[in-house]
C-alpha cells in the first residue's frame, strides 16, 4: 500500500533493514513503496568515533563513488528526494572549531565542507547538516558567535554553487556545544545573509533545550530550512515520548501551505522496538501523526 502522507517525511538507510533487508538500494525502494517522497542520511563512519554512528544512517561521505551513483540514481529513478547527510567529523570528541577563529581550525572546517562538495553532486543532495560544535570558553560570546558568522560565510561559498543549503543545527548532547537555541540560530542565520544558510529546526534537540515548539517555529520562521524529528524523552519515533507530533505536524502543513513553503522532515531517530514490529510501529506512527 502506497500512503499518502501530507508532509514530506525522510527515513534514512536503516529504518526498514528487517522489512527491505541491509542492501541500501532495496531499502531506497522499499521506502518509496510506502509513500515516502524522501530520504536523510546523518549516520557517519570514522576511526575517531568510538560508538555506532550508523543508526540513523549509512554515511554518505564514507560510501564509494560507485554506491553513491547508485543512490542518487534510485532516488531520481523513484521520484524521490535527498535530504540531508553529513559530514564526517574530523575530531572527536567535538572542540572549538569553528568558534575560535583561529585560521588552522577555519581551514580544517573549510576542508571539511569541501569534502561534501562531490557526494552532494553525486545524491543530488540540496541540504548538508553543519554543526558549530563547542564553545572556545577563552572569548567572549560575541567573539565566537562572530568567528561563527564569518566561517558559515566563506562555507556558503562553497555549497552555494552547487545549490546546497546548510542546514545548521541546534544541539544537545553535551553541554559544551555552541550552537543551542532556535533565537541563536536565527540571529547567526541573519547574520550570514546567505540563501545557502539556514536553521535546521531539530525538534527532539529543541525540546530538551528549550520547549515550546510551536511558538519557537513561528519565531524563527523565515530562517527554517529543514526539520528533524525525534520524541523525548528517548529519540524514538512520534508518539512515544511527550511531543504532540500529530499537532505540530498540523502547524507546519498549515503554515507552509500559507506562506508557498515546501520542507523535508528527517526522520532522525531510533526506531523504539527492535525488528519487524519495531519498523511496523514505526510506519504506523507516521501514518498516525499525520492523520490531521
Amino acid at each position: 500500500m502506497v500512503n499518502q502522507f501530507k508532509l514530506n517525511y525522510a527515513p534514512h538507510i536503516g529504518s526498514f533493514n528487517y522489512s527491505a533487508g541491509k542492501d541500501p538500494i532495496d531499502q531506497i525502494n522499499y521506502i518509496a513503496d510506502l509513500g515516502f517522497k524522501a530520504l536523510e542520511d546523518s549516520g557517519f563512519v570514522s576511526p575517531l568515533v568510538q560508538f555506532n554512528s550508523t543508526r540513523m544512517g549509512i554515511g554518505m561521505c564514507s560510501q564509494s563513488p560507485e554506491m553513491l551513483n547508485k543512490i542518487g540514481e534510485t532516488l531520481a529513478k523513484r521520484g524521490m528526494e535527498m535530504g540531508t547527510f553529513v559530514l564526517t567529523p574530523t575530531k572527536w570528541p567535538p572542540i572549538e572549531l569553528v568558534t575560535s577563529g583561529k585560521p588552522e581550525y577555519l581551514e580544517e572546517f573549510l576542508n571539511k565542507c569541501k569534502s561534501g562538495v562531490e557526494v552532494a553532486k553525486r545524491i543530488n543532495a540540496k541540504f548538508v547538516t553543519i554543526t558549530l560544535d563547542c564553545f572556545d570558553r577563552s572569548l567572549p560570546i560575541e567573539m565566537q558567535t562572530a568567528n561563527a558568522i564569518d566561517a558559515l560565510r566563506k562555507a556558503s561559498d562553497i555549497f552555494e554553487p552547487i545549490g546546497v543549503t546548510m542546514a545548521i543545527e541546534t544541539l544537545a548532547d553535551h553541554h559544551e556545544l555552541f550552537l543551542r537555541t532556535s533565537a541563536q540560530a536565527y540571529m547567526i542565520c541573519k547574520a550570514v545573509a546567505r540563501e545557502s544558510c539556514k536553521i535546521l529546526f531539530d525538534m527532539y534537540h529543541l525540546q530538551k533545550n528549550e520547549g515550546r515548539l510551536i511558538y519557537h517555529i513561528d519565531m524563527v520562521w523565515d530562517e527554517i530550512g529543514y526539520f528533524q524529528i525525534g520524541d523525548e524523552p528517548g529519540r524514538g519515533e512520534p508518539g512515544t515520548g511527550e511531543i504532540n507530533y500529530r499537532n505540530i505536524f498540523k502547524h507546519i502543513y498549515q503554515k507552509a501551505k500559507a506562506s508557498n513553503k515546501d520542507f523535508i522532515l528527517g526522520m532522525e531517530h531510533f526506531n523504539s522496538i527492535d525488528g519487524l514490529e519495531g519498523e511496523k510501529a514505526l510506519l504506523e506512527a507516521y501514518i498516525h501523526a499525520d492523520n490531521f
